[in-house]
């Protein structure tokens, strides 16, 4: 006998273990039989609605109050039953954007090991969409998810900047916290916008329409993959005849680029061997091999054992040793790395060492080195992720009939190729959403790029314009912009300081969504005046109180510029919250601008509530 076919069903999101979010109408929905009537209840509330001819039905409970956990109960006259449990009431977040929001705390366990010595909380959760790409239509539920609450077993999977913020708010409100982390690493703001907007925009509607072409598209993608492949094929194959006696090996200072010791735009692989002491007493002890990162992949061994291997250039390589592998006196480690663009590094400012025990031994320093292969460039592959409406419709779309108090967004850096359409873009991005969450004024609380610069050109000012992007979007209602100009590192796209971040953001929250008299923004330029060289910038410190400037004059990060668009250093002073400066090189100022290159380190102005001032770039002659 066949089982009888379900037909009440609830989307992922609705399940046990949820959070829903409080107010004056709380959704849920599903699917039945057509025309039939569908019963919920909740606490002391019961109530009923009638499927559609297509068998879809919505019901709202009114005026919920925070707390769990609470079991539903949801029925339909054919009979069937579906009981949720740990049902939570609270607040909802949406936290959304690419790599730096998806970062999982397991990146950031050796900065934050505390965090995960916490005992379990029930009221965090946080329900991550498994990525997904559609090109045709959006879908109307997830291919996969859950509900998990924060544990010392699941915290490791929580996004990093998701879970600091669900700590605040936990602490702040003392309520249930729901967190939706629908994010991707590499993803651009188009990824994120559906057809209709797309089509605004020719670029991004031809590739759409690449997209959508099935047959082609994967063909494409099949054949990039194996070009790919192919290439890491040929190069393994050159190397099984090398002769690594053949006395090539030359000394070299590490961490260092490639191109520092005579390795310009070297494509291919090298390969990297150090040798140290261990003393008898930790002989065959496990131990932590921590690496850096490199550029771009690489395999590691340890006296020909392989301890470890990273598939691209952004995790740090922390690798560790088993028992039975270290030797008492000499130890040999090795790096094979394969360079795929041109642009090998071990990088510089990163932790290189060998942690035994309670022994630390420094790996900076002299190595040998020796190329094996070397080749042309790897064959590039499309990254799914930056391709439009993908994302929109394959994780963000069922999201949009689960209420939320706001949305979380941290993103910008996978468009740095194109930054001068990042403004009206990301704009566009936020009134789709609102459109699509049938709230006017929905909050969103966008996280401006850190300082970062490795990867950059120091001549290229994408991601100042990318900045300034992210703070005219401040201008929309409701739209809170938090600065994070000293959280980066200038040398990892992936920074740890995930908790200040995820800080200044509850901040905004709390200000700008419950109402709190809570300074969340820096200082921000409210006026100028011009007197022949002298340029007079007023600031609103958000505290009412002066400038602070933590390193330097103050004055380093700002630059004038007169009419043939030649920026110079400036001087001047600060007196509380007034900068007065000018350049001796420009006579006529014509823009003024301040913190604006990839990492701008020295002079940053901040109020007296710790928090920086956003980079800016003002023309002061109309």
């Amino acid at each position: 006998m066949q089982n009888k076919v379900k037909r009440l069903v609830l989307p992922k999101l609705i399940s046990s273990g949820c959070v829903l979010q409080t107010g004056e109408k709380t959704r849920v929905w599903g699917s039945a039989a057509a025309q039939e009537t569908v019963t919920l209840r909740l606490l002391d509330q019961e109530i009923t609605c009638r499927a559609d001819a297509l068998g879809n039905w919505e019901a709202y409970f009114s005026r919920l109050l925070p707390g769990g956990p609470f079991q539903m109960e949801i029925s339909s006259e054919s009979g069937e039953v579906i009981w949720l449990s740990d049902v939570y009431l609270g607040e909802v977040f949406l936290c959304s954007g690419q790599s730096n929001m998806e970062l999982p705390m397991n990146r950031v366990k050796d900065r934050y090991p505390t965090e995960f010595e916490k005992q379990k909380d029930p009221q965090l959760r946080l329900y991550k969409v498994k990525e997904n790409y559609e090109f045709q239509t959006p879908l109307k539920d997830h291919r996969e998810g859950c509900w998990k609450e924060c544990a010392p077993e699941t915290i490791g999977e929580f996004s990093a900047v998701s879970y600091f913020f669900g700590t605040f708010m936990r602490k702040n409100r003392n309520v249930p916290i729901g967190l939706i982390n629908v994010s991707l690493g590499g993803s651009c703001v188009e990824a994120w916008m559906g057809e209709e907007e797309i089509g605004m925009y020719p670029d991004m509607k031809e590739e759409l329409e690449q997209c959508r072409d099935e047959m082609r598209f994967s063909k494409k993608i099949e054949e990039q993959n194996k070009a790919h492949e192919d290439w890491y094929n040929r190069i393994r194959d050159i190397e099984k005849g090398m002769d690594w006696n053949n006395g090539q090996w030359k000394e070299v200072t590490l961490p260092a680029f490639l191109e520092d010791f005579g390795l310009s735009d070297f494509n291919g692989v090298i390969w990297f061997k150090k040798r140290i002491v261990i003393p008898d007493r930790l002989k065959g002890k496990k131990a932590r091999l921590w690496l850096g990162t490199m550029v771009d992949s690489d395999r590691t061994y340890v006296n020909g054992v392989l301890v470890g291997e990273t598939g691209y250039q952004y995790p740090p390589r922390k690798y560790s040793i088993p028992e039975g592998v270290l030797q008492a006196g000499e130890n040999e480690i090795c790096i094979r790395l394969v360079c795929e663009h041109g642009t090998g590094r071990v990088t510089p400012g990163k932790v290189y060492a060998l942690f035994v025990e309670d022994e630390v031994i420094t790996l900076d320093g002299t190595w040998e080195y020796q190329s094996s292969v070397r080749c042309e460039p790897a064959p590039l592959v499309d990254l799914m992720s930056q391709k439009p409406t993908g994302l929109y419709n394959g994780m963000l779309a069922p999201c949009f009939r689960y209420q939320i108090r706001g949305v979380l967004w941290y993103q910008g850096e996978s468009n740095d190729a194109r930054p001068d359409s990042y403004e009206e873009r990301l704009q566009q991005m936020i009134l789709l959403w609102r459109k699509k969450w049938e709230t006017e004024h929905l909050p969103f609380v966008i996280a401006q790029l850190p300082n970062f610069s490795i990867d950059l050109d120091n001549r290229n000012d994408a991601w100042p314009k990318i900045r300034e992007a992210q703070r005219k979007a401040g201008g929309l209602e409701n739209v809170a912009v938090t600065v994070n100009l000293d959280a980066g590192e200038d040398n990892d796209l992936h920074p740890l300081n995930k908790q200040e971040v995820a800080y200044r953001m509850s901040l905004a929250v709390r200000s700008m969504i419950f109402g709190e008299p809570v300074v969340y923004c820096g200082p921000r330029l409210s006026d100028f005046e011009v007197s022949g060289e002298w340029v007079k910038l007023v600031f609103d410190t958000a505290d009412k109180k002066g400038l602070v400037v933590h390193d330097g004059t103050g004055l380093e990060e700002f630059e004038a510029a007169g009419a043939d668009g030649l920026f110079y250093p400036v001087t001047g002073e600060i007196k509380d919250h007034v900068v007065m400066i000018h350049s001796s090189q420009v006579k006529q100022p014509v823009i003024i601008r301040y913190g604006w290159s990839n990492a701008p380190k020295k002079g940053l102005l901040y109020n007296e509530a710790g928090l920086p001032a956003s980079p800016f770039k003002i023309s002061i002659h109309s």
